[in-house]
């Protein structure tokens, strides 16, 4: 006999990945909880069982998604030494948690404003970890020196280029995710070079 946990992790996980396609293709406000309890396979009363609102559901969807990609992100990158290497390895396994995830990630990116305060702030913390993984990389990468106006200009440009694949790529095409890596990693590895050669300019008055 199964034990009653791995069943109801099952019923939750079908709920939040039924949520996560509705919310990602018709908008977290347009989606009701009928309409996801008839999408999980529940009962329309069933469904307040495992979550009292969309609400809930939405925060769920975002913070077991960010937990995925935060999953021992520093215990695998400090067994990597160069930072071009652990570009490398960041880059594909954002690419790939994200290739699994793509309804999640396009909820994160589209629908976490819809949440109350105190629950924003718990997945803008998750963030902000990552962010900070993402920083210590490329300031590895470009040289401690380097200003922090250009710091932050290229941390989001690479997390631009991982994120918004959601918009565009589709995982069943004809580039797997582990080439779409690659692509990513050309293009920033270029012009972070680029960068790096060109002296700070301020903006003339």
């Amino acid at each position: 006999m199964r034990p009653k946990g791995i069943v109801l992790d099952k019923r939750v996980a079908a709920v939040t990945e039924a949520a996560a396609e509705l919310y990602s293709t018709r908008g977290f406000l347009e989606t009701s909880m009928d309409e996801i309890a008839q999408a999980a396979h529940l009962s329309k009363g069933g469904i307040y069982h495992y979550f009292r609102s969309k609400t809930e559901i939405l925060f769920a969807i975002l913070s077991d998604f960010l937990d995925h990609v935060l999953a021992d992100i520093e215990g695998q990158l400090a067994d990597i030494q160069s930072p071009e290497h652990k570009l490398s390895y960041l880059i594909g396994r954002h690419v790939e948690i994200y290739a699994r995830h793509m309804h999640a990630a396009r909820v994160l990116l589209k629908e976490a404003y819809s949440l109350p305060s105190q629950d924003l702030k718990k997945i803008n913390e998750k963030e902000r970890r990552y962010y900070s993984v993402v920083t210590e990389i490329v300031k590895e990468l470009l040289g401690h020196g380097v200003g922090k106006d250009v710091l932050t200009t290229v941390t989001f440009s690479l997390l631009g280029m991982c994120n918004w694949i959601y918009s565009w790529y589709d995982p069943k095409g004809p580039i797997d995710p582990a080439r779409v890596s690659e692509i990513i990693m050309a293009v920033c590895i270029e012009g972070v070079q680029g960068v790096t050669e060109r002296p700070d300019r301020g903006t003339s008055g």
